[in-house]
């Protein structure tokens, strides 16, 4: 997540965030016990979600910071 000392986009973090995932998926597909693709899905999906809150968050707080 974008912080005070990361001044980065939030679409910037998203795509990070994206990349871990399948970075790791890659990493467990090597393995004993490799994700499924519902797995996979799920923790992209997640990140998406993660990302869309934070944006309300932000756009709502603006608001506030501005009055």
């Amino acid at each position: 997540m974008a912080t005070a000392t990361d001044p980065r986009p939030l679409a910037d973090l998203e795509q990070d965030a994206i990349a871990r995932v399948e970075t790791e998926m890659a990493r467990r597909a090597k393995g004993v016990k490799p994700w499924t693709t519902r797995e996979y899905v799920e923790r992209i999906e997640a990140v998406h979600v993660r990302y869309a809150q934070r944006r309300h968050w932000l756009r709502t707080h603006e608001q506030e910071a501005a009055a």
